[in-house]
């Protein structure tokens, strides 16, 4: 014990220090006070040190540890005051100076950003009550201050402190609901209040869960049941159903969601009470009881409380229609109501049930019917997806059912066979199920007319997609009692075909996968329509309108399943030569369709960009080429690339689309990679718009040092226009180009179109070829037979992503090319092959350096925040395997942190720009995690100081680091009110977080207060007086703030009342509006 003792006095290394505590309050034997009071002194001398690296061990690990080690210290303290002196006691009671610091470490780190050290600073804080109370002798519990201070200080605080949930949930347990409810008769209202905001609604479902509970046991004990359950509904369930017939539309969902059930599982006989309750309302003011599209009224409040008791298992709908709890008019009206939530209640209440073998009743299968009807055109994606659900609940019980039925009857006797009632009954059930579910799916595919909206396809094709899965084909002893392919007919297979014309992408996927589920029963072998929706598909997939190409995509993955395909693409004259295939390869169908398509769709695009090659206009407007790339992706996605027979093509292919990748990127890479792409049209070589070309060229008058822009391919002796006239200031009137189509068409070709054309490949190019890296395997080894890409090629590709990255100026471009190198990068960090493997370091490495050096010849964007380049070194450091140490990252942030720092010295402020930019993004990235916390306060530093340098692009890069740093810090801002309390935190709780942040700020707003003007000696703004003021403003004095923290906020007050004469009054108002 002496040793231990000296060792947490000597100077040793944080992390030792906190190990060295944790392994004397594992290893050493702290009951029955067997080590006296040497023992005792020695867990007040640890409580100290944990507390005092409280302060300084910020990283997320260490954190974690240091909070579970202080619960394993409280655990030892409860184990010590077993047997301990009266010392001891004193040293540990509420009142005493190691309490208060365990407390002040609890308000700080209740809402910590990491789960693991809230749970145990909640532990913590419970611990805390019993020691207390372990201290105390039991004819002062009742006069002691403690307790009684703690509860007024708890419930001083706001609402939205979400700690205050969990510790006054202990502070129930321990003292009990009378000695809460005896402060304030309200808190049940008050909390029920705030479930109107999601992130609050499961910490007060838990309060109220604990206080409800704790308050039944108490009145149990004390009152006879007729006279304590008519108090206890009085106090919870009373406002209950005010909210849920008058409460706004969030609050009621998160109330019926979280709290409703909890409450009928602690006391299932208030159910009657609460159905009585709304009954009497409803019949007393009917029409005011049905609500409004707003409120939910007596109705939806019934619908509610009957959906959740069903769910529950507290009662069955042939309950609810026998005992008169609710009439079949009045569900109809719920299935119809203004509400959106009393419709999914009045839904949910058919659908849910606690068996999902409960057999349905005419009267739900009806009801059923009478909602697809009405509600298939639902305008709110949250309603669609509620209903899709229930509705798929409701097929699962009927096939549960179903099967139970089937077994009945196959297990009857043969003199239970002569009752013809009971034999009848189970068929009789079975044969209405395969009705209701023939009629359902003919609402549905009536549904799908041409010109249907999107909402009622979408909500359709769900559904019928969930029939599809539930209502599969029998597998072993298995009775289907529907299947979903006997509906099926060609008009129907028509119908799901032409939802690929949809402009919304997930009515495509949908009607896909429908179709897929069902391609079996499916017959195309038709080869005239095979071979047009075969052309369609071609002709879409060169489409201007880019959602023409995805419906190329889909139908070609469609018609990939049918075996007549292959013979539709040898048939084709144009490229058959280029086609290698025999039918009677061992290939799957899949694979050897999926071949002949791509190599058709390559034929043509070779084509196509050699004509680009000539003429970007005439692409653009004619065949522009990422239809075909698209549609070449969406091929190989279907394909199962680990498990192919044709390897010697596919090897060939791999190569010729990265070769094609190269070669359209070197067509269209000029234009997004312009300082200005926005309204660039290039240089053709055709003479015929050669003039009107320049003339617009010059109109635009780009500022780019690209070559290809400055040096026009015009032919002097063709120039039908007099340039000398384009020295004038009048405007030129024609801004688009006149072209020929294919057909002879005159088409108009703006910039705009160019660059989506340009933009688009490049996307199109940047998704291959992180797909080919991503799923084919990789062929390590030359001569190797088991893989479709080599090393080198990888290699290549990733050269190529970083050649974009770095140098493309359009966001579209670069944000595309970018989730193309993230495949990449995740296959690299695990990769076996030792030179993959480290390509990411080494390009980190390279582009820091590339940062740092100022090369006035690098080509890195310093405009449009740096354009690509947060989103390469994003890439890069999200590849770092997460159980890893992340010392990328943690040297990443280093670097970046010294470059965003402001040097005086150095005339290049490029680097800073840069860092600033990446900062940025790095910090608006959830997949760092927790990881990039530790870097919030020099980040924060960073931009305040940024924003005094004399240069517009540093201060702009520091004000949008400054914000993202606001969010990262306080959280995502969900309401209007800008000076809402919800994202805010006390100013002990932020600097505890953030120690260096004190200083810092205290020291900056002396710089400001101190602030002079030269000329006239008054006092003038300075550029981060605001920023100072928005940090500060969101800090807010705690109730529980004690003598015992260090960082109080009463130092900034006399340099803010200094400034408060001299600063913009809307500022000072603000910043004590939020103080208040």
């Amino acid at each position: 014990v002496s040793s231990c003792g000296r060792l947490c006095t000597e100077e040793l290394s944080d992390s030792v220090l906190l190990f060295l505590c944790h392994g004397a309050l594992a290893m050493l034997e702290w009951k029955n006070g067997s080590m006296g009071e040497s023992g005792e002194k020695l867990l007040l001398d640890i409580a100290l040190v944990l507390l005092s690296l409280a302060s300084r061990l910020k990283e997320s690990n260490m954190a974690v540890s240091l909070s579970r080690i202080l619960a394993i210290w409280t655990n030892s303290a409860l184990d010590v005051l077993e047997s301990s002196s009266q010392n001891l006691k004193s040293s540990l009671n509420g009142n005493s100076n190691t309490t208060g610091k365990l407390l002040e470490y609890v308000y700080t780190h209740w809402e910590h950003p990491l789960d693991a050290v809230r749970h145990q600073a909640k532990l913590i804080f419970k611990n805390i009550l019993r020691i207390h109370q372990a201290t105390l002798k039991e004819s002062v519990v009742k006069s002691d201050p403690f307790l009684p201070m703690l509860t007024e200080s708890l419930l001083s605080l706001e609402w939205h402190v979400k700690g205050k949930y969990a510790s006054l949930g202990c502070l129930v347990e321990c003292v009990g609901v009378e000695n809460i409810l005896t402060v304030d008769r309200t808190i049940p209202a008050q909390i029920l209040d705030v479930m109107g905001d999601q992130s609050l609604a499961p910490y007060a479902s838990d309060l109220l869960e604990t206080m409800f509970i704790n308050h039944k046991s108490h009145l149990i004990s004390a009152f006879q049941k007729t006279i304590w359950i008519n108090h206890w509904h009085d106090t919870w369930v009373s406002p209950l159903l005010l909210i849920l017939c008058e409460g706004n539309p969030d609050q009621t969902t998160y109330v019926i969601d979280y709290y409703l059930p909890k409450l009928l599982k602690c006391s299932p006989d208030s159910l009657s009470y609460m159905i009585k309750i709304l009954q009497a309302s409803a019949d007393k003011l009917f029409i005011l009881s049905l609500g409004s599209c707003n409120t939910r009224g007596a109705l939806g409040a019934l619908m509610a409380c009957l959906r959740t008791a069903r769910a529950h298992g507290h009662l069955q709908f042939r309950d609810i229609m026998r005992d008169g709890l609710l009439s079949v008019g009045c569900v109809k009206q719920g299935l119809v109501h203004q509400h959106n939530q009393v419709r999914i209640d009045a839904l949910g209440l058919l659908c849910e049930t606690h068996r999902s073998t409960e057999i349905l009743t005419m009267e739900e299968m009806q009801l059923i019917q009478f909602f697809i009807t009405y509600n298939l055109n639902s305008q709110s994606p949250a309603v669609r997806q509620q209903i899709c659900s229930l509705l798929k609940k409701l097929f699962c019980r009927i096939q549960e059912s179903s099967q139970v039925l089937y077994k009945l009857e196959q297990s009857k006797t043969k003199q239970e066979l002569i009752k013809e009632s009971a034999k009848w009954d189970h068929l009789a059930t079975l044969q209405q199920y395969k009705d209701f579910m023939s009629s359902i799916c003919d609402k549905l595919f009536e549904a799908l007319f041409p010109g249907s909206s999107h909402p009622t396809r979408f909500s359709s094709l769900t559904i019928l997609g969930s029939i599809a899965e539930i209502f599969c084909a029998p597998e072993g002893q298995m009775q289907a009692v529907f299947q979903l392919a006997q509906e099926i007919d060609p008009t129907r297979v028509q119908t799901l075909i032409q939802c690929f014309a949809s402009t919304f992408e997930e009515v495509k996927v949908l009607a896909f996968e429908l179709l897929m589920k069902l391609h079996d029963m499916l017959d195309l072998q038709d080869s005239e329509n095979l071979h047009l929706l075969f052309q369609a598909a071609m002709d879409l997939s060169i489409s201007t309108k880019p959602y023409d190409c995805v419906t190329a995509s889909y139908l070609l993955n469609f018609l990939i399943h049918h075996k007549g395909l292959l013979n539709v693409c040898l048939n084709n004259q144009q490229v058959a030569h280029a086609f290698q295939i025999d039918e009677d390869m061992s290939a799957s169908t899949m694979e050897k369709n999926t071949l002949a398509v791509i190599k058709y769709l390559l034929a043509n695009l070779e084509r196509e960009i050699f004509q680009a090659e000539k003429s970007l206009l005439q692409a653009a407007a004619s065949f522009p080429m990422y239809g075909r790339v698209h549609c070449i992706t969406g091929a190989l996605q279907q394909l199962p690339l680990n498990n192919l027979t044709l390897m010697t093509e596919w090897r060939q292919m791999v190569t010729k689309l990265i070769l094609m990748s190269y070669r359209l990127s070197s067509v269209v890479s000029p234009i997004v990679q312009s300082s200005s792409p926005e309204g660039l049209i290039p240089m053709d070589t055709d003479s015929e718009t050669a003039g009107r070309l320049q003339m617009i060229l010059h109109e635009i008058q780009p500022r780019d040092t690209n070559d290809y822009f400055t040096q026009a391919k015009i032919l002097k002796e063709h120039h039908r226009v007099d340039f000398a006239k384009l020295t004038d200031d009048e405007p030129v009137e024609n801004v688009c180009i006149e072209i020929r189509g294919k057909e002879g068409q005159t088409c108009d070709v703006t910039a705009q179109m160019v660059l989506v054309c340009c933009w688009r490949s490049m996307k199109e190019i940047s998704l291959l070829l992180g797909m080919l890296c991503k799923l084919l395997p990789l062929q390590t080894v030359s001569e190797s037979s088991d893989g479709l890409i080599t090393v080198e090629q990888v290699k290549d590709i990733g050269d190529y992503f970083k050649h974009h990255l770095l140098q493309s100026r359009h966001r579209g471009a670069f944000e595309l090319a970018y989730t193309g190198f993230v495949m990449l990068t995740e296959i690299l960090s695990r990769c076996t092959n030792e030179s993959l493997r480290t390509l990411p370091q080494q390009w980190l490495y390279n582009v820091l350096e590339e940062i740092k050096s100022c090369d006035p010849s690098s080509k890195l964007c310093a405009t449009r925040r740096s354009a690509g380049i947060p989103f390469y070194i994003q890439a890069l450091l999200a590849s770092e395997p997460k159980k890893s140490k992340t010392n990328l990252l943690k040297m990443t942030m280093n670097e970046l942190i010294s470059l965003a720092a402001p040097v005086n010295e150095s005339p290049n402020i490029i680097p800073q720009v840069h860092a600033l930019n990446i900062l940025r993004a790095l910090f608006r990235d959830t997949r760092f995690g927790e990881n990039i916390i530790p870097y919030i306060a020099d980040g924060i530093q960073a931009a305040i100081l940024g924003f005094t340098s004399p240069v517009w692009a540093v201060r702009n890069s520091s004000t949008l680091l400054f914000s993202t740093l606001i969010t990262r810090i306080f959280g995502v801002k969900r309401g209007k009110d800008e000076n809402s309390k919800k994202n805010r935190m006390t100013g002990r709780e932020f600097f505890s977080r953030f120690p260096t942040l004190y200083p810092f700020l205290l020291q900056q707003l002396e710089v400001v207060a101190r602030t002079m003007d030269s000329e006239t000696g008054e006092l003038k703004l300075h550029p981060s007086l605001f920023l100072l003021l928005l940090i500060l403003g969101k800090l807010y004095p705690s109730p529980m703030d004690g003598t015992y923290s260090a960082l109080s906020m009463a130092p900034f007050v006399p340099f803010i009342m200094r400034r408060m004469f001299s600063t913009p009054v809307e500022w000072i108002s603000m910043f004590i509006y939020h103080k208040k």
